[in-house]
């Protein structure tokens, strides 16, 4: 073990490996900010470029683009409210009003930090875990799965602080939004209109391009003036103030990079799932857990510690078995083909040195793009401040280009755009925008292993199944936890008015 990780590190300091690396960061950062793409748009350009290069500065490159655009992504969450990627929605809650108030370096700092300690845990994650996490994933089927995603929907009463009413409403009307397209099951047309444009139905990276970024547009358009709309005091608006931030909230890092790994590591789920639900176990755990949503730096920690450790936890799966933990790790394993070798027991026997060179790769790009992150903080929280006449014609360009990326369609562009009135709507009428966002990632998805667990165990699947039953418990304790919370404080108000 220890000569195989002294090799896979050798490989790696190669001047090319390290040539190839630094592309890939740069490259990743660029992909990252805009608005649509991500890590999985970025080692599918790369992948054409890895022909003829060396195992290790083949990997160097993707693995380190890949990393790299879960920073850039949270760039323009926190700065403008436009999630870069899927997985960044999250940081979007509470890193944009934290731009407003004065603070986006620091949600920068905090962001780049818990990205880097995140990533370093899921390295750590990957060398340890590959004997022991077979068994647990054969535990877990589509019956786990689908009481994941119901707990993640679940999530909605911690945001609704202000009526769960209105939430529960924005989060149906996600649902419904998700179910645009073809029946998974019976192949039936659903909400399409008759129009053949939406029996794929409504890409989620266009819907939310317009449902956060273009209706923020609107808003500054009709209200004036710049998104920042005071400044912080003291040093609350400093990198190295968000930097600390991560130091003192030491517990949460750990908590949510390792939710961030245990979902990584389950096939098929996706890293959106992980950034929400970490999100809401953020909210579940605080004592105060109201201000959530206003601009606190625990909601960008969270969810920017769990995106960074997931990719730790995806790669379990997909070195161990070759079972992509997601979108981003199938492209992973053509790049494998490309190379020549097979992921699985091959590999881990027969070139256990590369295997630990996807672990360094993941800590020394984490480091890299947190250095960078770190010195361009400061100059690009500048452009926050810039008023709406100059900002607003920058960034809706990127916003349409955005759109128009994510399969080359002008149609997406016009649904963009009808999500940024909906959006704009929302939030002037109070209605949760997250909420929504929450019920187009998970719908599919519960709506997708339902079915498969009625199907295999029958109607009563979550009484059979010993950890459904306890995923259950957690759920409906998750739905009742607000309403426990509203009751003590209550109680204990009436208590000191006596």
């Amino acid at each position: 073990m220890i000569s195989a990780s002294i090799a896979g590190l050798l490989a790696l300091l190669s001047p090319i490996s390290i040539l190839f690396m630094i592309i890939g960061v740069a490259f990743g950062i660029f992909v990252g900010i805009l608005p649509g793409l991500g890590g999985i748009v970025a080692m599918a350009l790369l992948l054409p470029f890895t022909f003829g290069l060396e195992p290790a500065a083949a990997l160097a490159m993707l693995l380190g683009a890949h990393v790299a655009t879960i920073f850039g992504s949270s760039i323009t969450s926190i700065l403008f409210n436009i999630p870069g990627a899927s997985k960044s929605i999250a940081v979007c809650f509470d890193g944009y009003p934290m731009t407003q108030k004065g603070e986006g370096a620091r949600a920068l700092g905090a962001a780049a930090m818990a990205s880097l300690i995140g990533g370093i845990i899921g390295a750590v994650f990957l060398t340890l875990s590959i004997p022991i996490m077979r068994a647990i994933m054969l535990a877990l089927g589509p019956p786990e799965y689908f009481m994941m995603a119901v707990w993640g929907l679940s999530v909605i009463a911690l945001f609704s602080s202000g009526s769960i009413l209105k939430g529960l409403v924005a989060a149906g009307f996600g649902l419904l939004v998700s179910f645009i397209g073809m029946d998974p099951v019976s192949g039936t047309a659903r909400f399409t209109m008759g129009s053949l444009f939406l029996l794929d139905g409504i890409d989620f990276a266009v819907a939310v391009i317009g449902l956060f970024a273009i209706s923020e547009m609107l808003e500054l358009f009709v209200k004036g003036g710049s998104i920042v709309k005071r400044q912080a005091p003291g040093n609350l608006g400093t990198v190295w103030a968000g930097v600390q931030d991560v130091f003192r909230h030491w517990g949460l890092v750990l908590r949510s990079s390792l939710l961030g790994l245990f979902i990584g590591a389950l096939p098929g789920v996706g890293a959106s799932i992980g950034g929400i639900a970490a999100y809401g176990m953020a909210a579940q755990t605080s004592k105060h857990p109201e201000k959530f949503g206003t601009g606190i730096v625990e909601g960008v920690i969270a969810p920017e510690a769990t995106n960074a450790a997931n990719e730790g936890g995806g790669l379990v799966p997909t070195l161990g078995f070759g079972i992509p933990g997601g979108e981003s790790m199938a492209i992973l394993l053509s790049a494998f083909i490309v190379i020549g070798i097979a992921p699985g027991r091959e590999m881990l026997e027969s070139h256990l040195d590369l295997v630990f060179a996807i672990v360094w790769i993941i800590v020394i790009a984490n480091i890299i793009t947190t250095g960078s992150g770190l010195l361009l903080a400061k100059q690009l929280v500048r452009i926050s401040s810039l008023p709406s006449s100059i900002l607003i014609p920058l960034v809706l360009p990127i916003c349409l280009a955005g759109a128009y990326a994510v399969k080359g369609r002008i149609g997406d562009v016009i649904i963009a755009v009808v999500f940024g009135f909906i959006g704009y709507l929302m939030k002037k009428y109070d209605y949760s925008r997250a909420d929504m966002a929450i019920g187009m990632v998970l719908g599919l998805m519960v709506e997708r292993y339902l079915h498969i667990s009625i199907k295999l165990y029958g109607s009563f699947f979550f009484l059979t199944r010993p950890v459904t039953l306890v995923l259950l418990l957690i759920v409906l304790l998750t739905v009742l936890y607000p309403f426990l919370r509203a009751c003590r404080w209550k109680n204990n108000g009436e208590g000191v008015a006596q």
